[in-house]
């Protein structure tokens, strides 16, 4: 696959003639216009596009720093796939039955495309500042923890006050009109590493297993097709550096929200290198639809309670926990070397209905970390 990192206006043509080809699964719309007018572009994928609203929805934005042009063209790749492939796969299809994709994948089209034309490293918007300087970090004027500078030069000045931009306002009233939002990334570059949401206080919050196994079990899907590891920091790097950035908003709404840092070199610069993250992010963003319906603000699931050890012995644990009991309810108890893991089949130690369960043959003086999962055997809700 050889990727032309296209103009803004290709992306939309593209874009565009995937609407024509796929009108009852995609739609490409704007929801507002830059400092120099151009449309900012959404798409939205869905099984039955005249009912995207009314579903679950995964909501992806690319590329809010001008010179990280692969969340754009990572934003093509995986729209064209999943239509592509839409109606031959039955994997597709149940999940996009179930969920929708949002997707900006261009957040800041002037910027990327004075960097395209002008200056790779450019990372900003193209506003006029009051003293002659360009640009507002657009990844710092976010409400959550917004710090106000009259560095107007600085690469991270988060502009006169939150929400001064056009470009932040319509992802701001965008995410505001659609509460079926429920999982948000936002992908950047470099570094190869997920930076889940946090609360500006580094403490562990009732989501953070949540983001934190979501961001696990993506990576291990990157991990399956590539051999590349992805770290998960969630609070790091430190909270000054982070001020007013996209993710905390979204998570201050009640989505699950992280940002991905995609691969070593993908800055402009270095467009050789940005091909081979393409492919591997793809299984990683279908991992992450399959999450979406599970974290839907109507679902009936609630979480297990007062997860605990009752008992440890020299090769044995036993857990216990509290749930309402319910015939159609079961439980996945997941079993790990080190914490921030993923959960899936291949450490999948159990499942049963009973609220106790007693892991056996352990290796003595080792480290073992758990994680539970409640599910609905006849809905699938996790």
């Amino acid at each position: 696959m050889k990727i032309l990192y296209r103009s803004y206006d290709a992306s939309t043509t593209i874009f565009k003639e995937l609407e024509a080809e796929y009108p009852k699964y995609f739609k490409i719309e704007s929801i507002g216009q830059t400092w120099e007018k151009r449309d900012i572009n959404l798409i939205t994928i869905s099984k039955n596009i005249k009912t995207a609203n009314s579903k679950p929805a995964l909501f992806y934005t690319g590329t809010i720093h001008a010179r990280e042009w692969i969340g754009h063209e990572l934003a093509i790749e995986f729209a064209s796939y999943v239509l592509r492939n839409l109606e031959t796969d039955p994997t597709l299809q149940t999940y996009l039955s179930e969920s929708t994709i949002y997707m900006v994948p261009c957040a800041n089209p002037d910027g990327y495309e004075y960097s395209r034309n002008h200056f790779s490293f450019w990372r900003k918007n193209r506003r006029q500042n009051m003293d002659g300087t360009y640009g507002v970090d657009l990844n710092r004027n976010f409400p959550i923890g917004f710090v106000k500078s009259t560095n107007t030069s600085s690469n991270v000045y988060g502009g006169p006050e939150p929400f001064s931009e056009p470009e932040t306002q319509s992802l701001r009233d965008f995410v505001l009109a659609h509460p079926n939002i429920t999982i948000a990334l936002d992908y950047h570059s470099q570094g190869n590493v997920f930076f889940p949401a946090h609360d500006f206080r580094h403490e562990d919050t009732i989501d953070t297993i949540d983001m934190n196994t979501l961001c696990a079990n993506m990576a291990e899907e990157i991990r399956k097709i590539s051999g590349r590891e992805y770290g998960i920091h969630q609070g790091k790097p430190p909270a000054k550096l982070i001020s007013g950035s996209g993710r905390e908003f979204y998570y201050s709404q009640g989505i699950l929200s992280s940002v991905v840092e995609v691969g070593t070199r993908n800055i402009s610069d270095y467009m050789e290198d940005m091909n081979e993250n393409i492919r591997e992010h793809i299984p990683a963003l279908i991992y992450a639809l399959k999450e979406v319906d599970n974290y839907s603000k109507n679902s009936p699931m609630s979480r297990v309670n007062s997860f605990d050890v009752t008992e440890i012995g020299s090769n044995h644990v036993n857990l216990k926990w509290d749930f309402t009991i319910d015939k159609d309810v079961y439980f996945e108890i997941f079993r790990s070397r080190s914490d921030k893991h993923f959960c899936n089949a291949s450490n999948l130690i159990t499942k049963t209905q009973s609220l106790e369960f007693s892991d056996i043959n352990l290796a003595s003086n080792k480290d073992y970390f758990y994680n539970i999962r409640a599910v609905n055997k006849k809905t699938n809700q996790k």
